[in-house]
């Protein structure tokens, strides 16, 4: 660090900045002589980034290469860009490459902010490897970090959404994510540095924009002045918790996973010796070693192979990929139930061949099979309709839903309701993926329906046409589950939970 050091107290580098810096390049183990990708979009951030290493260059020994990914989106702005990238490569005497994309290499379903991230990622991996380069840099900050904290909070995400952005993955670089967007624009202030804004950031229509541009400035006004720094500390815990379980699961899946043919198996004994956040990871593994990485498991798939491991069975998971058990092993693979057939729950779910509705009568339970659980409506008023703790399994709703003939069934495409809450309709198959509920259940849960209309998905959510507004009378909707869902034991609030 005596380089670096030198460099600070000669003022070359402003020492918030060069220490970041500094820090990520010898913690990464960044050698002299090393070839490093800087990628630059034109905006601050990779801007500044790329006139830091600049000054710090010479005396490290560093090479450094300048690349940025025009992804063809933003027409002559995104030219704008390029061009300043290439002119200012050029001042500082260093190469560029300029990769151009085309958006038609997006694949159907793909929303357009995964490819571009794929892509870009991808497109800086071919320059490392043209140029031989050791690692590709890139100009995350610190707010970034909380960002993308908050954005995986609020999706759901478990404790490895919460650790954020890791400083080193592969041989990709973040050296400033420790840095806050207040110092870098102060940088590019002092030393004049040159830079666009993408006018795409100003657009609320992005998710990650309004969190940047509304909710973080609220918790920052209202909450807490330092919500950025606190985020970016949480992540940096949960990234240490779990890289500490990560590797001891993959401690033991050395010996715990083994592959056969096309399909990948956990041990049944390891999975039932390992604590719970252990064996997660160990069918994340599993998992990853099946597909080559290119789907992830959502909390409910984990839950439904814990169950699987327990009792058998099979669960169906993204990528066209089945999982089964046999006397010794989980076992994940392609499986001749990805494409549904006539009998399969997804088939009876498309409307063709359907189960038929079951009738209900007011005060009376009825049984439905498929979920394993009986539902009862009935009439209250008075005291039985205090609302109290809420209960997944007990729903209060407008009287007028029994003047209805009442049935429960399955969903069926093209099912359309208005959740609770929300403004307009929306098709059930989105509202399931919103609740994460994996499609190899979806059949399984019971839908109570008042005429032609969805008033319940039982266990989830009440249709907003049918909500209780405080009426002497009401009607009253309750589930009783013979056993729990994706091994959550009946009786748990959890159980049927949002």
């Amino acid at each position: 660090m005596d380089l670096f050091s030198n460099l600070l107290k000669e003022g070359r580098v402003p020492r918030a900045l060069g220490t970041a810096v500094a820090g990520a390049l010898t913690d990464a183990g960044v050698r002299r002589g090393d070839r490093l990708v800087v990628a630059v979009s034109g905006g601050v951030d990779s801007m500044v980034l790329l006139d830091v290493l600049v000054r710090l260059a010479s005396r490290l020994d560093l090479r450094l290469h300048v690349a940025h990914i025009h992804h063809g989106l933003r027409g002559r702005s995104a030219d704008r860009d390029a061009a300043l990238v290439s002119t200012e490569a050029a001042r500082y005497a260093l190469p560029v490459s300029v990769e151009r994309l085309t958006a038609a290499t997006r694949t159907r379903g793909t929303s357009v902010q995964a490819w571009a991230r794929a892509a870009r990622y991808a497109g800086l991996e071919v320059i490392r490897r043209e140029v031989r380069a050791a690692w590709i840099l890139t100009a995350h900050n610190r707010n970034d970090q909380a960002e993308t904290v908050l954005l995986n909070l609020l999706r759901g995400a478990g404790p490895r959404g919460l650790a954020g952005i890791p400083t080193v993955r592969e041989r990709i670089l973040r050296p400033l994510l420790t840095v806050s967007r207040a110092e870098i624009e102060g940088y590019a202030a002092a030393r004049g540095v040159r830079f666009r804004e993408d006018p795409s950031n100003r657009s609320v229509a992005y998710r990650r924009n309004r969190i940047r541009r509304q909710l973080l400035p609220m918790l920052t006004r209202e909450y807490n002045p330092r919500i950025a720094e606190a985020l970016a500390a949480l992540a940096a815990e949960a990234r240490e918790d779990d890289d500490a379980l990560t590797s001891q699961a993959a401690a033991l899946g050395a010996t715990a996973v083994r592959a056969r043919s096309r399909a990948v198996g956990v041990s049944v004994r390891a999975l039932s010796a390992a604590r719970p956040a252990v064996a997660r990871r160990l069918f994340q593994e599993t998992f990853r070693r099946a597909t080559g990485g290119e789907h992830g498991l959502t909390r409910r798939h984990l839950a439904a192979l814990a169950l699987l491991a327990a009792r058998g069975g099979d669960v169906l998971l993204p990528g066209g990929l089945r999982a089964w058990v046999s006397a010794t092993y989980v076992w994940i693979g392609p499986g001749a139930r990805a494409t549904p057939h006539r009998h399969s729950p997804d088939a009876r779910a498309s409307g063709r061949g359907a189960r038929p509705a079951v009738g209900l009568q007011t005060g009376r339970w009825v049984a439905w099979e498929p979920g394993r659980c009986s539902v009862r409506v009935r009439r209250a008023t008075g005291g039985d309709l205090r609302l109290g703790r809420r209960d997944p399994c007990r729903e209060i709703m407008h009287a007028k839903v029994l003047a209805e003939p009442l049935g429960l069934r399955s969903w069926r495409a093209g099912d359309r309701f208005r959740p609770l809450g929300l403004r307009g309709r929306k098709k059930l198959q989105d509202f399931f993926v919103d609740e994460k509920i994996p499609r190899e259940a979806r059949a399984r849960v019971p839908l109570l329906v008042a005429g032609d209309r969805i008033a319940w998905v039982v266990g989830h959510r009440i249709a907003d046409e049918f909500r209780w507004r405080g009426e002497r009378a009401a009607c009253v909707a309750e589930v009783r589950f013979a056993e729990g869902r994706d091994g959550i034991p009946a009786g748990s609030d959890a159980a049927v939970g949002r």
